[in-house]
């Protein structure tokens, strides 16, 4: 029976000593997974924190691209110097041929009145639909056709 005991004893010994072992490891491992798995929310977190940087950045390139985009019209339409000179001295020659020419002023602001129309016509209304629509070779000769009957009449 001694025997039996010294061999129960050593046998739950080893199983004392392989619990231990194991508890162990098991702790090992608990450390190691909460160590990867702060290292992926980290990773995670840095990624999201690069992502949304990303994206301000890119919202902010858009609104300056928009920006840019209309500075760009604006500037466009707005005349450069030579132009304005031009138009000064346009405007200069048309104030002194008023005042030497009698005849000039009348005839000026006839041919000034038909010429806003004809603008006016061409960019409001029925006009600019149909030169998008159809084409300017159909406009031509529908207006040569027109002008061949007026003739005729």
């Amino acid at each position: 029976m001694e025997l039996f005991l010294i061999g129960l004893g050593i046998g739950l010994l080893l199983c004392v000593l392989m619990l231990i072992q194991n508890l162990r490891l098991k702790n090992r491992h608990k450390r190691e997974m909460l160590q990867i798995k702060n290292m992926v929310s980290q990773k995670m977190d840095m990624e999201y924190e690069s992502i949304t940087k990303l994206r301000s950045d890119v919202e902010t390139l858009k609104q300056q691209n928009e920006n840019l985009r209309i500075s760009l019209r604006a500037f466009s339409q707005k005349p450069n110097r030579k132009e304005m000179s031009q138009l000064q001295k346009y405007h200069r020659a048309v104030e002194i041929m008023s005042l030497k020419a009698p005849g000039f002023a009348p005839a000026w602001q006839l041919a000034l009145k038909e010429s806003e129309e004809e603008l006016d016509k061409m960019y409001m209304g029925f006009h600019p639909f149909v030169k998008k629509v159809v084409p300017d070779r159909l406009l031509e000769s529908l207006s040569s056709k027109d002008d061949d009957e007026d003739e005729r009449e």
